[in-house]
């Protein structure tokens, strides 16, 4: 039953990371890769044959685009067989098949795993590599965004797990020719966005659009304020209940805000039934003038971006707070594990091959930036080299609420922070609501 429940907790993250930055399609490719290691990899002498990895991706993937390359390459390089992919794209199906390899103790070579409870399962057993120690063996730990590093450290001993995927950096687009025609510039702070988002209103215009369907869209100007008046401290005072709603700053914020745009109508009507498609259709389509959105959707933007159509800007501040320097959520997306039970001389050669090749899959092969700080080819879309300076010196990661709370308590949060967005109730109403969550599912 623990681990059933654990199993759901990253679900809810694994959902948020796919919907917004890795286009999930169907189809899978290779056979299991599952099993004893001495049966898949390794023949009767012992050496090894292949290597095998599984990944929740599908053959479009930006990560197995990567990952098929470099190991494709390195296994000719060293005689070794194809590579054995096993491709599950679906988010449930892909938790339920790692857990299974979990408990079995039947971890393959590589395998794809969100910084939470399935890779602390994975620790238990011992079947996860530390990948700051290997960074540091290879001389690549200096070399990899600060960031990125930060968002997968392991929350009970600092450690890191994995390796991410990619530099995922999240951030507003605006039409610019909206905000021209009304004398408006880009938001630095929450006061000049709603003061924005009421000109806009007043005018005819839809403010901001959002994906109301899906639970993390709304959850994040929930979260935005929170996280930049404190990275992580609310959300885990909060679940250790050493803090609330309605007595925490931050967090008061973050419910004003969300009661604000609601109620305001700042969103585009029918918000709660937009999905993300829906709604990265509408603003690419010419409706709305803001859109929270990340780098993930450089290629949908290239042409009105190219145009002079669009500008970006970073998560603003909260006024009249103390708000951390890193204004860009950054993130390393569903991060990669090596099984150490397997990491034998010829995997940490991958691992060497890996760091040393993994930007040039990045840019070259899959158009995503790298986790590590090299510099970006000649060649790509302009979004790549204008939107850097975001993200270049960030040392803080965004911190997601949604792997961090219990199953039940994000359940209850994302029904309540749709009454709120509605204002079906007060953000007080929901501060008291939020603050008894936590306590009846602790019991």
């Amino acid at each position: 039953m623990k681990m059933k429940k654990l199993g759901a907790l990253l679900l809810a993250g694994v959902m948020t990371m796919s919907t917004l930055l890795t286009g999930c399609g169907n189809g899978a490719s290779g056979s299991s890769a599952g099993g004893n290691a001495s049966q898949t990899e390794s023949g009767s002498n012992g050496e090894r044959k292949k290597i095998t990895i599984l990944m929740r991706a599908s053959e479009t993937s930006a990560k197995y685009i990567i990952m098929k390359k470099l190991l494709t390459d390195f296994s000719e390089e060293k005689g070794l067989e194809p590579p054995e992919f096993e491709l599950i794209s679906g988010d449930a199906d892909y938790v339920t098949k790692l857990q299974l390899y979990i408990n079995s103790n039947t971890l393959p070579d590589i395998y794809g795993c969100a910084n939470g409870a399935l890779s602390a399962a994975a620790k238990d057993i011992g079947g996860i590599v530390n990948i700051g120690d290997e960074l540091e063996r290879v001389g690549k730990k200096d070399d990899m965004n600060a960031a990125v590093y930060d968002f997968f450290k392991d929350k009970d001993d600092g450690n890191v797990y994995l390796f991410p995927e990619a530099l995922n950096c999240e951030f507003f687009f605006y039409r610019k020719d909206i905000f021209e025609k009304y004398n408006l510039e880009a938001p630095t702070t929450w006061n000049e966005f709603l003061n924005t988002c009421k000109t806009l209103k007043d005018n005819g215009e839809i403010p901001l659009i959002v994906a109301g369907k899906e639970n993390w869209q709304l959850m994040r100007y929930l979260s935005f304020a929170p996280w930049r008046m404190t990275k992580d401290q609310f959300i885990m005072d909060y679940i250790d209940q050493k803090a609330t709603f309605s007595e925490n700053a931050a967090a008061k914020e973050g419910a004003d805000l969300l009661y604000t745009l609601g109620t305001e109508g700042y969103f585009q009507g029918g918000f709660l039934s937009t999905d993300y498609t829906a709604a990265t259709d509408l603003f690419f389509g010419g409706n709305g003038a803001m859109w929270y959105s990340g780098s993930g959707q450089i290629t949908q933007a290239s042409e009105m971006y190219k145009n002079g159509q669009l500008g970006f800007f970073a998560v603003p501040d909260v006024d009249g707070q103390e708000n951390m320097e890193t204004n860009v959520p950054i993130h390393g997306g569903f991060g990669t594990a090596f099984n150490a039970k397997t990491y034998d001389d010829t995997m940490k050669e991958f691992f060497e091959y890996m760091c040393n090749h993994y930007s040039e899959g990045c840019y070259n092969d899959a158009q995503v930036f790298s986790p590590f700080n090299d510099e970006i080819p000649e060649g790509l879309d302009q979004l790549f080299y204008d939107l850097q300076p975001l993200f270049e010196n960030a040392t803080d990661a965004w911190v997601s609420w949604d792997d961090k709370l219990d199953s039940a308590t994000l359940t209850n949060i994302v029904d309540e922070q749709q009454k709120l967005a509605q204002g079906k109730e007060t953000p007080e109403e929901f501060e008291a609501a939020a603050d008894q969550f936590i306590i009846n599912n602790s019991k």
